[in-house]
């Protein structure tokens, strides 16, 4: 593979996008605006992140199937400069772009916009753009600067070769993911159906067989309803306050710094509120545990928490909490209680909201009892197994990724050429 250096500018130009206001942006329409929030950091497409929008565009604000968007704006680092791919959608006719990302436009062939987007999603091809932002609470991404940068090209067959060799693994990883939302799907129904809409007890309540359920199963549950603090709940469960039924681990969580992280890297995940932030030579934490985001900033729109299940070895900084259940309960099916809460009215703080652990103990929970408990939790555990085997599987991927991506872009790799010619 014959690779040389090429100055981006030569091959595309980067355009800012729409400047929109606000009150354009609605509850549905056929027109989905991209911005920074469709980026994942480091690159791709955020699934569900596109806001339909029903205001004013130009031609020139459009984006088609393919077309590789960088973000050029971003309130804190990692961001910058990740690139995303414009994906096919069922959902809206037409794709724009808005001021705060950069849309590649090709003007000169040999250089295939998706092997421009692959060659960004290579840390340190982001990192040098980066150091050439402005600003300063805000940064930006200038499209002169990206159009600054030199990188390995080689010729289009070898290009297109990399594209499909790495598109497969892409392709794994979201069927991966694909398959991971239907069980956790299938997980939530079933709990939505037996703690939630009380399913069972109604059928009980009518002299019916409960749907889809053997009699031993059946017999656990009561065929009439009581008063509580939180409405009619079958005869029998009782309200427990969450700190009851967890264990918070908070004093073993232990922040590292980003310079700390950069001299210690290593192999075990580093996670915050919300995901993997790192990877670090060791680990506190062995096992499975939930981990819930503390900053009150970080909770759904519906007011649930949003929910970390990990495994294996890790570490945690002191954004979130790390939590396991007590004997009555199942891990999984703790997972979906908290998934199906609203935590929203116990954020609370002066300067800054946050879900501290206090407050967190005192969320009332339904609680069943430990029968029907622990028969829930063996049904749930067989769909998170295949879950967690999916995880994992995504994870080794995305490793793989990361190893080969810098390799098969520089052409450093020694078995690049069989890999590519296979």
């Amino acid at each position: 593979m014959a690779y040389k250096e090429v100055r981006l500018g030569e091959y595309f130009k980067f355009e800012k996008g729409l400047g929109y206001k606000g009150e354009f942006l609605a509850e549905e329409s056929d027109i989905a605006l991209i911005g920074m929030d469709s980026h994942n950091d480091g690159g791709g497409y955020k699934e569900g992140s596109e806001k339909p929008y029903v205001g004013p565009y130009k031609p020139e604000h459009v984006a088609e199937v393919g077309d590789v968007i960088f973000a050029a704006t971003e309130q804190g680092f990692g961001l910058l400069a990740s690139p995303l791919m414009v994906p096919e959608s069922d959902k809206y006719q037409t794709y724009i772009y808005s001021h705060h990302v950069l849309k590649a436009f090709p003007i000169k062939e040999g250089f295939l916009p998706e092997y421009l987007y692959n060659i960004f999603r290579i840390e340190r091809y982001r990192s040098r753009a980066a150091y050439g932002d402005t600003g300063t609470t805000v940064r930006a991404l200038p499209a002169e600067v990206l159009e600054d940068q030199m990188v390995p090209l080689p010729d289009v067959p070898t290009q297109q070769a990399i594209n499909d060799l790495i598109s497969m693994i892409d392709q794994q990883i979201a069927n991966n993911k694909a398959l991971s939302k239907s069980l956790e799907m299938l997980a939530q129904a079933i709990f939505k159906s037996w703690f939630a809409d009380f399913d069972p007890v109604h059928a009980k309540c009518k002299g019916e067989k409960p749907f889809g359920m053997d009699e031993a199963t059946a017999a656990l549950f009561p065929s009439s309803f009581e008063k509580s603090e939180i409405g009619d709940i079958p005869k029998g469960w009782h309200i427990k306050p969450l700190g009851e039924l967890i264990t918070n681990f908070d004093s073993k969580r232990k922040p590292i710094s980003a310079r700390m992280r950069a001299e210690r890297k290593g192999k075990y995940p580093y996670y915050g509120a919300t995901g993997i932030v790192d990877y670090v030579d060791d680990f506190l934490f062995q096992g499975r545990y939930l981990l819930v985001g503390e900053d009150g900033s970080v909770i759904n729109t519906n007011g649930t928490p949003v929910i970390q299940y990990v495994w294996g070895d890790f570490w945690v900084n002191n954004h979130a909490h790390v939590l396991q259940p007590k004997n009555e309960l199942d891990l999984n099916h703790l997972y979906l209680i908290l998934r199906n809460t609203n935590i929203s009215e116990y954020v609370t703080g002066a300067v800054q909201l946050k879900l501290n652990q206090l407050n967190m103990n005192s969320i009332p929970v339904l609680f069943a009892g430990t029968e029907i408990n622990q028969v829930f939790g063996q049904i749930v555990s067989e769909i998170y197994d295949e879950y967690r085997t999916l995880q994992e599987s995504s994870r080794s991927l995305e490793d793989l990724l990361s190893a080969l991506l810098p390799n098969l872009i520089t052409g450093d790799l020694h078995f690049a050429n069989e890999m590519i010619a296979s």
